[in-house]
């Protein structure tokens, strides 16, 4: 199935705006989430052809929320809501990570799993962590996966917890626990 959606998303027009996660990774990601996912909240930051939020729903989420200022980004995540027939437990919401950080701080939602992929080298990850944190969008024993440069070491951050990293070529992926 990952790989399935996975290769979706890779084969839609081209477009310098997504990066699809490689269905081996994403693959990966949810061979160490193993029994994580169901009945959570997911919420999917920089999130691109939203290939993780959909996988997540597909494996029994409660719900996903996808965060991208791409309209493209938007346009393919919609089409695969639809496709799946999922739409009834997802949002999509075309806005800035940071401003959506900072709006959805205001209603007191948390998510049990997020994920970001920003693009490499755009943003620092303790940045991201920090606007995360600020936002309190982390619920107590939640779950952040982070897929970064390997150039990037997973930064040290009160209340994360270092799970487990791993290279996939130049990526890396890194999961956090909510201490």
């Amino acid at each position: 199935m990952v790989q399935h959606i996975a290769s979706r998303a890779r084969r839609g027009e081209k477009s310098r705006e997504l990066r699809p996660t490689a269905a081996r990774t994403l693959e990966s990601v949810f061979d160490m989430l193993q029994g994580e996912i169901e009945g959570r909240t997911v919420l999917d930051l920089f999130a691109g052809t939203g290939a993780f939020g959909i996988v997540a729903l597909k494996k029994n989420a409660s719900l996903a929320v996808f965060a991208d200022s791409a309209r493209e980004s938007q346009r393919r995540i919609h089409k695969a809501l639809e496709q799946y027939h999922l739409e009834e437990r997802a949002i999509v919401c075309h806005e800035d990570v940071f401003h959506f950080l900072n709006r959805v701080s205001k209603n007191g939602r948390a998510y049990d799993i997020i994920f970001a992929d920003p693009p490499y080298g755009l943003y620092p990850m303790a940045r991201i962590i920090e606007a995360i944190f600020d936002a309190r969008v982390l619920a107590p024993g939640g779950v952040l996966i982070f897929e970064h440069s390997k150039r990037e070491a997973p930064p040290e951050y009160p209340g994360l917890v270092l799970r487990r990293s791993r290279v996939f070529g130049d990526t890396t992926i890194s999961i956090f626990d909510r201490a």
